[in-house]
């Protein structure tokens, strides 16, 4: 009698440890992250940054909960850069007040302070609290130090949080380079030839080189290439061609070459490298793709440095396109204000331009166009003509002598063009009637890229997954309910996913579901071949729908299904006299019945026979 008591115990410690594992496994994971304010972006080495450029930097907040008020400082070194504007940004929920909002020049900090009146809860979420515009006065590199920070909630309580600084650098480190960096020139028809070099510029005790350059074969050929005069200036050199071939891969050419002083002493300073002769194939443009390039000392040392490419065109063109190409930002709400410009590139001898811009007055108004000067010229005449009635901003600007005109690949700009915002919608920035002119008045044929500008928000989410079954055996089917939502301001059609652990089961779509409402999808899952005693994590995931930012919640996780033993019908883990107790209430009946019990069918004849109870008999005491 006392063993039976003792397997009887053990069976209950069991059933209790089994049970405890599941309700551990169903227990929701936290996916909260912590805290932190950092500079945004977190370097920014550029050694174009000289003097008087200027570059933004964000200090900005990610991740926080609840959070009223804050102030912090941000160092950075006067005699590299000056802090020239500063815009704060809404991130606390209005009104505020701003105890604090100073810039020391002469030590080089910038304090600022903010905290909310309306009563509580503070905001939640991520993203900038100012942008900082600072100018180059100098070079070197600096810290652009947060300090003397402290962030609060609603309950005046401090929040612990990361601190990431940023990193300024300007310095100039070794380059080699393709010189002339572009060759844009359509008198380089067929059967012309040209040359470029590969040049370095500020590299100390250099020793040895080497380096690798492509070109498109169908557009050029190489012809020949020659050691520069760098170099050797230090004595006699070994110049090794490795591969010099047209037709390296079908598409593409290379030129790979290397050059090692035969004895020190190394050479320091600018110079030419090597120079390479191509003959013109056919009209079209090609990339000088500089790669693998090696730089080092007498020593086997590696000299740091970056390589800049060529670009080589003799058929140009031109577009004209609206920059940023697209504006999604359902933060800009009546009456933000911003910009966009409109820039030109790949043109040649341009010296008249015009277009019109329309836009959509429902949504926007136009409050002012700038004017932007190529090569800083002044000789020009501008007229310019904005009509918030019909919906669009016209630009004229002629060009004359002396003024030289404009050729170039990298985009200029052109116009600044500035709207309010009106009301939440949709417009396409629709670039119009434009011209683009040479000095004889010639056209210059272009193409025109227009933009967009949405101010509405996207939004779908998984808001319920429902299981019909917790336990179940392998084999049975599962019905699972998948509630998904539009949280936004337009028709939505996406696609929706039910899994079983990380296994598809299904996908299902959704089509023009309307603003602010919902709709629920049945999934099914068929278990056959999945493992019994196994629970199985359900979850939903809605796609993601164009220009949606928020996509935390498209992804629901519901929890844990079991598989169990057949015969196991209570799911406890172990088949046992409960089990048979459940069978016999059960035995005899068929579907429909009132004491029918679907679990207690195993081989789903729709009737509870001996043959169902014999299941449990042959495998009782069996445990998961």
């Amino acid at each position: 009698m006392l063993k039976r008591r003792e397997n009887v115990t053990c069976m209950s410690l069991i059933i209790l440890f089994f049970l405890s594992i599941v309700t551990s496994c169903m227990m929701p994971v936290s996916s909260a992250q912590t805290p932190k304010v950092y500079v945004d972006p977190p370097s920014i080495v550029d050694p174009t940054l000289t003097p008087p450029k200027t570059f933004k930097a964000n200090v900005t907040v990610a991740n926080i909960t609840d959070l009223f008020g804050f102030e912090f400082k941000l160092g950075y070194d006067t005699t590299i850069l000056d802090l020239v504007k500063v815009v704060i940004h809404p991130f606390l929920k209005s009104p505020t007040f701003m105890p604090s909002n100073q810039t020391n020049e002469d030590e080089g900090w910038y304090w600022l302070g903010v905290s909310s009146l309306a009563p509580p809860p503070g905001v939640d979420g991520s993203g900038p609290l100012v942008t900082l515009t600072f100018e180059v006065t100098g070079i070197g590199s600096c810290a652009l130090h947060l300090y003397d920070f402290e962030f609060v909630d609603s309950n005046a309580n401090v929040i612990p949080l990361s601190v990431e600084d940023g990193y300024f650098n300007n310095l100039l480190p070794v380059k080699l380079y393709v010189h002339p960096p572009k060759i844009i020139n359509p008198d380089l028809v067929p059967c012309e030839n040209f040359a470029i070099n590969i040049n370095v510029l500020d590299v100390t005790n250099l020793y040895s080189w080497e380096f690798k350059l492509y070109y498109d074969s169908s557009i050029l050929n190489g012809t020949s290439v020659t050691e520069g005069p760098f170099l050797n200036t230090s004595g006699p050199t070994n110049f090794v061609i490795i591969e010099f071939r047209d037709a390296f891969n079908g598409t593409h050419g290379l030129v790979w070459v290397n050059c090692t002083l035969s004895a020190p002493p190394p050479v320091s300073g600018n110079g030419t490298l090597a120079t390479i002769s191509f003959h013109v194939e056919a009209l079209g443009e090609s990339v000088l793709d500089l790669i693998d390039t090696a730089l080092s000392d007498p020593w086997g040392g590696s000299i740091p440095h970056y390589a800049d490419d060529g670009y080589f065109n003799n058929v140009l063109k031109a577009y004209l396109y609206v920059d940023p190409p697209s504006i999604i930002d359902p933060t800009l709400l009546p009456p933000a204000y911003f910009n966009v410009t409109i820039k030109v590139a790949n043109v040649t001898d341009l010296y008249d331009y015009q277009f019109k811009l329309g836009y959509d007055t429902g949504v926007l108004n136009c409050i002012g166009v700038i004017i932007v000067p190529f090569e800083n010229e002044t000789n020009f005449t501008t007229q310019f003509n904005v009509d918030n009635g019909d919906g669009f901003a016209w630009v004229n600007v002629t060009y004359y002598p002396p003024a030289e005109p404009l050729t170039t690949a990298d985009p200029a700009t052109l116009a600044v063009i500035f709207f309010q915002v009106e009301a939440m919608g949709n417009t396409f920035l629709d670039l119009y009637d434009t011209r683009l002119s040479d000095p004889l008045d010639g056209e210059i044929l272009h193409d025109v890229f227009d933009g967009f500008v949405s101010i509405v928000e996207h939004d779908v989410a998984v808001i319920a997954v429902v299981p019909s079954k917790n336990v179940t055996y392998a084999g049975r089917e599962v019905y699972i309910n998948v509630t998904v939502a539009n949280q936004g301001d337009v028709l939505e059609s996406f696609n929706v996913s039910a899994y079983y652990d990380d296994t598809l089961i299904d996908t299902l779509s959704v089509t023009d579901l309307l603003p602010n409402a919902n709709t629920t999808l049945t999934f099914t899952w068929d278990t056959t071949g999945t493992t019994p005693c196994h629970n199985y994590t359900i979850k939903a995931e809605a796609s993601v729908v164009p220009y949606e930012l928020d996509t935390a919640d498209n992804l629901y996780i519901y929890g844990n299904v079991k598989i169990t033993m057949l015969g196991d019908i209570n799911g406890d883990g172990i088949i046992s006299i409960s089990d048979l107790v459940i069978a016999a209430f059960a035995f005899g009946s068929q579907l429909g019945d009132s004491n029918w019990n679907p679990d207690v069918d195993f081989n789903g004849d729709g009737k509870i026979t001996i043959t169902d109870l014999v299941v449990i008999g042959i495998h009782f005491g069996e445990t998961c």
